[in-house]
């Protein structure tokens, strides 16, 4: 709340002197924790301001094949991407503001504070960092004291605060009585109960002040007199009441506060029915959020929580009792209701796409509203409802036979392809490689299931980069060119489209080969695998080195600077570099996160025959055909 206000007064102050971009992380969306998220968000903001900043994205951007030119997926190759816009920025004077940074998952936390102390200070007279959050152990340990560093503690300064929240309840208080005219006697008895019971907590005026809008005058203080200090016993007050109601009322508002615990991001109205599995109309919905305003709020489209601590009070054992009392709802229940609502709305070509080479692109450009509500429903249950699944515990999954005759099974073996053809559409295919790899996982014990999912992931990798940009070849070319006894084509067959008379002799099994990987322009030389597993580099004649996604294949980055063939390359030992070897006598070194050169390495007089990284990472040896070694 603080931070919303200083954007607002720096805005306000500096006008077109300054730039500000700001993100706020929220520990509740799986798309607003992440680095990678928070990199984006202040990128996006930028850009907004300063249109001329896009050329550090076009540049990246390959018109030809329509993507980047290179991975821009990592939160440390979108940090290069900011960095250079910040760096870009004409502006005498430019803020970044992180607020919530303790919300945003751990993952490289370290490693990002630490590159704003070595590079986002480098120009501290132009561009000022503010970064907010709940004690962080990384943030302790990584921030040094330093003139060009401040660490303010709000927990120490109380009388700042104290007075910040008195202002703020003025402000609150005020802006109430425009529209319940208390008069100032009242007013004044108001703001002193706030200030009494607030114990300093900007989310407590606010939730209290919220609740008053709708109570008149001759009971707003008696309200305010009757509600708890501090937030966990207002959250305790509020949940009890809510439980006095109507039963039916009673158990739409705690399955809804059940259901925005268990997902992993704020809800569009249109998805609630199918993830709390109450068939309710918009304005059902608005009624029921309206009830239950102290915990959770409609912005945008989305329910979201209010703020951190309504989900931490809800998710703890008190609040969770409370929300089990009126019928368990588990990650089950979600499942299920996700699977319903695909099965009864999913089906071959979703969108009435006109032929069978449009894209996922010319699907976005229909602009037409019925299938953007469609594809808006679809989106949380095409997306999570695996991640609930792996949440179910394995008893209660064999109790039920999920993957036999459950809803599971019935639901791969009738839909797993229009399943396909929806994350196309919603351009998030690398998802369904993410997916069908912890089903796999899931039914190593169903041997039915486990079948079809293995078949699955061949078809996945034989035909990802088709079926991620044209959604019906998935039941063409996909279904056409897979091995003759593939299950997936034999229990599809009827899906194929009908002015399709015969079909090509095809092998009668999957082949060894996996998936063929092209861009390269000469010859390679060396491939290598990521001792993690999870990425590929290759060496080539035509002087580049590539990286590849090992799952889906996809290119991630073209790393260049050798002026001769690529002979060898090899992973460190934690996967964070690579190391090449060229015909042009020199080692470099490379970030395999970023692709950016580390440093080159030269002594050698002829063609460098190979490189290989110590056990420990600390070290390199190379081998030349100049008869020599070098460390």
């Amino acid at each position: 709340m603080m931070s919303i206000g200083l954007i607002e007064v720096l805005i306000q102050e500096h006008n077109k002197s300054a730039v500000v971009t700001y993100f706020f992380c929220q520990n509740a969306d799986n798309e607003l924790n992440t680095l990678q998220s928070i990199m984006k968000g202040l990128i996006h903001t930028l850009v907004s301001q300063r249109s001329e900043l896009k050329e550090s994205l076009r540049s990246r951007w390959d018109s030809k094949n329509e993507r980047f030119g290179e991975d821009v997926s990592s939160w440390r190759a979108l940090w290069n991407i900011l960095w250079e816009m910040l760096d870009r920025c004409d502006c005498p004077r430019v803020y970044v503001i992180v607020d919530a940074l303790d919300e945003c998952q751990d993952s490289g936390m370290a490693d990002f504070l630490k590159l704003i102390i070595r590079n986002g200070l480098d120009q501290p007279t132009k561009i000022k960092w503010l970064l907010t959050s709940r004690p962080l152990e990384a943030a302790e340990r990584t921030f040094l004291a330093g003139h060009e560093q401040m660490q303010v503690s709000l927990e120490l300064n109380p009388a700042h605060i104290s007075q910040s929240v008195q202002t703020y309840i003025s402000y609150k208080v005020d802006e109430l009585n425009l529209r319940n005219r208390y008069g100032e006697a009242l007013m004044r008895r108001l703001k002193s109960e706030l200030f009494a019971k607030a114990e300093g907590t900007f989310l407590w005026v606010s939730l209290v002040c919220r609740r008053l809008e709708d109570i008149c005058a001759d009971e707003a203080l008696a309200t305010i007199q009757n509600l708890p200090p501090g937030l966990h016993l207002f959250y305790d007050r509020i949940l009890n009441q809510l439980r006095e109601g109507q039963l039916d009322d009673v158990s739409r508002y705690m399955r809804l506060l059940k259901a925005m615990m268990l997902v992993y991001r704020p809800l569009k109205l249109e998805e609630v029915p199918n993830v709390t599995g109450q068939f309710c109309g918009g304005d059902t919905i608005q009624f029921m959020v309206n009830h239950c305003a102290s915990f959770v709020r409609i912005r945008e489209n989305n329910i979201e929580f209010v703020h951190q601590s309504a989900r931490d009070y809800l998710a703890g054992e008190n609040g969770l009792a409370k929300l089990d009392l009126h019928g368990q709802y588990e990650h089950y229940h979600i499942v299920l209701g996700c699977l319903s609502h695909l099965s009864k709305q999913l089906k071959v070509n979703l969108l009435d796409l006109p032929r069978p080479d449009s894209t996922n692109e010319f699907a976005k450009s229909l602009k037409s509203e019925r299938q953007d509500v469609l594809l808006s429903s679809l989106d949380y249950a095409t997306t999570f409802w695996v991640q609930h699944l792996e949440k179910v515990p394995p008893r209660a999954i064999a109790q039920s036979r999920i993957f036999e005759e459950g809803p599971v099974g019935l639901f791969l073996q009738t839909k797993l392809l229009e399943w396909l053809e929806c994350f196309s559409l919603l351009d998030m295919f690398p998802k369904a490689v993410d997916s069908i790899n912890t089903l796999q996982h899931m039914t190593k014990h169903h041997s039915s299931a486990l079948a079809l999912m293995q078949d699955t992931t061949r078809f996945l990798l034989r035909h990802y980069h088709n079926m991620a940009r044209w959604p019906l070849q998935i039941y063409s070319s996909a279904l056409i060119f897979s091995p003759e006894t593939s299950i997936l084509r034999t229990g599809n067959m009827d899906k194929i489209p009908k002015y399709f008379k015969s079909f090509p002799r095809m092998q009668t099994s999957w082949a060894s080969l996996i998936q063929t990987l092209e861009d390269h322009s000469s010859s390679v030389w060396a491939v290598a695998f990521s001792p993690d597993g999870k990425q590929i580099v290759s060496g080539s004649a035509d002087g580049t080195i590539k990286l590849w996604d090992s799952t889906t294949g996809d290119l991630q980055k073209t790393l260049e600077d050798h002026s001769n063939w690529v002979h060898t390359v090899a992973f460190s030992p934690d996967s964070k570099q690579i190391a090449s070897g060229s015909f042009d006598k020199t080692i470099k070194l490379w970030d395999s996160t970023t692709g950016d050169l580390q440093k080159t390495l030269e002594g050698h007089s002829d063609w460098v025959q190979t490189v290989a990284f110590s056990p420990d990472g600390k070290q390199i040896a190379s081998g030349s055909l100049d008869k020599t070694i070098k460390l």
